[in-house]
């Protein structure tokens, strides 16, 4: 069967936060550039794990940040971020600095910097179907929109998908963690009708899960629940930290937690009593997924040690912060001012010449994913791998 055919010097997979920053700097780089997304909106796991943080944007130290670690467009982000909402500054949590954002906000950014891009193309509810390689390059991508295909053929390819998608259907080399170590994934229900909310209550809502866990009253994993407040007064978000293994189940099982986590809670917390769910998660959110197999991997001794590279590309000084099934969340922290730096090998592989990578699915280990996978750190990723492509 024919496809249409359309040329481009760089296809960008996935337009979530990573995916967004390599099209928009590729194509500001004079390279025409079509970004291919699964969703109708920009932004992905951010927008639909219903995110309330940008983690891993500010130098590791105890003042308020001015600026960020990483310039270009990180920095742009944040600018019109503040212009959207004055009042969100950087906040603290734990040893390091987040920024706090309202989901329409993000999304309005992202169109506006995308849409301001004579040379890129971006096709929304379209996902990749097929590659065809020669040798060990990629020619061409077949990706599927509703009821049509179309044959992408790029110059060179960045895969931002968060599943690695184009990693594992060109035949680049990768490993997947097995199932019982993977981080826990993550699923987030917004309420309305508290009352009363105060700043301990990110303290009593898992106390009180950890509580009816021991009981056995919820199953054991909903004790690592986090609750954070909402930009209104009544307003909160649950998120749940389930095992992977759930995701198989879609959205089913991850709804009836949500439920049984929201009727607790108003029952033994006077704060929940007249509380509502308003929204959930469209989908669970996967922390972790298939790893490039690069040109180099990195190491959580090399975040702990804040290693240097020649090739360098991106800097970061956000914590290893696991997700363990056991365990719950465990944080490692840099020593206070320092940073480590990401090289441009862990976006590379030596089995497809013009295939890069960005965002969660780069070549690092488990342990050192837990500091990459963070927005922040995933944006500058993203604008890295689009500049790279672009000059391929």
């Amino acid at each position: 069967m024919n496809y249409e055919k359309i040329d481009c010097d760089v296809l960008v997979v996935g337009g979530g936060i990573a995916g967004m920053a390599a099209s928009i700097k590729a194509a500001r780089e004079g390279a025409s550039t079509v970004l291919i997304e699964k969703n109708s909106f920009p932004g992905g796991a951010a927008i639909t794990g219903l995110h309330r943080f940008i983690c891993g944007l500010y130098p590791n130290k105890p003042d308020m940040p001015n600026n960020t670690l990483n310039k270009g467009i990180a920095s742009e982000i944040c600018l019109m971020l503040k212009k959207l909402a004055p009042k969100k500054i950087p906040m603290r949590m734990g040893k390091v600095y987040v920024l706090p954002f309202a989901t329409a906000d993000l999304v309005s950014v992202l169109r506006s910097l995308s849409e301001k891009e004579e040379k890129l193309k971006i096709y929304y509810n379209t996902s990749a179907f097929s590659v065809k390689k020669e040798i060990n390059t990629i020619v061409s991508v077949t990706v599927q929109n509703f009821n049509n295909k179309f044959d992408m053929i790029p110059r060179t390819v960045v895969d931002c998908s968060g599943d690695g998608v184009i990693i594992q259907k060109s035949g680049a080399r990768y490993k997947v963690i097995s199932p019982d170590k993977q981080q826990l994934s993550g699923y987030t229900f917004r309420v309305k009708g508290l009352e009363d909310v105060t700043d301990i209550l990110a303290v009593k809502v898992p106390y009180c899960l950890s509580k009816a866990a021991e009981q056995k009253k919820i199953p054991f994993y909903l004790k690592y629940t986090t609750f954070v407040s909402g930009d209104d007064e009544d307003e909160g978000y649950c998120k749940l930290n389930i095992p992977p293994a759930l995701t198989t189940k879609m959205e089913k099982q991850a709804k009836k937690d949500a439920l049984l986590v929201h009727n607790y809670l108003s029952r033994v917390l006077p704060v929940f009593k007249k509380s509502y769910i308003v929204e959930m998660s469209p989908e669970v959110v996967d922390r972790e997924g298939p790893l490039l197999f690069g040109e180099y991997t990195l190491t959580a001794d090399d975040i702990i040690n804040a290693k240097k590279f020649p090739d360098g590309i991106v800097k970061n000084a956000w914590p290893i912060e696991l997700w363990d099934q056991q365990k719950g969340v465990t944080y490692k922290y840099l020593e206070p001012g320092e940073n480590y730096e990401i090289p441009l090998r862990c976006l590379v592989t030596k089995d497809i010449k013009n295939l890069f990578c960005a965002g969660r699915c780069i070549s690092v280990t488990h342990e050192a994913l837990g500091s990459t996978r963070v927005m922040g750190t995933c944006i500058s990723l993203g604008e890295r791998a689009g500049y790279e492509a672009a000059h391929c």
